[in-house]
């Protein structure tokens, strides 16, 4: 797995690392700690930068988010989500959104609202471990 950036917040402590699986030519997202809504928007918009620059051309179409390390609830967020990143996402060539969910009741409560609301033409996957993600991914068909 290629990493391609540590996001930190202000105070300097990394709260999101963006990483790419060449192989299963997947983006992942590691969430970890805490972080704001502002912070977490900054941090998916990289994910969005990536796949406009490089992701297009490799026909990713995978973004996983790993929330297992993640203690904030997120909700606030759910609606900038799926109105204003995912459409953007789309475009670029995403077509599934895979949250793999934390333990923190908070931050879980978030991605199963976000499953709720998420849009069929940018579906999210919610997920309890790496390799479920990994499978879904396997089993899905290129060309849809």
């Amino acid at each position: 797995m290629n990493e391609i950036s540590r996001i930190e917040n202000e105070e300097g402590d990394v709260y999101a690392i963006l990483r790419y699986e060449p192989t299963k030519n997947y983006l992942l997202m590691k969430w970890i700690g805490f972080c704001t809504d502002e912070e977490l928007m900054r941090a998916t918009l990289k994910m969005l930068d990536w796949q406009q620059a490089e992701g297009q051309q490799r026909a990713c179409r995978f973004h996983v988010h790993d929330t297992k390390e993640f203690d904030v609830a997120w909700a606030g967020t759910v609606d900038w989500i799926v109105n204003d990143y995912f459409p953007r996402a789309y475009a670029a060539g995403v077509r599934y959104n895979i949250s793999i969910v934390s333990p923190d009741l908070f931050s879980k409560l978030s991605s199963e609202a976000l499953f709720e609301k998420s849009n069929p033409v940018l579906p999210t996957k919610l997920c309890e471990t790496h390799s479920e993600a990994e499978r879904f991914i396997a089993g899905q068909n290129p060309n849809s």
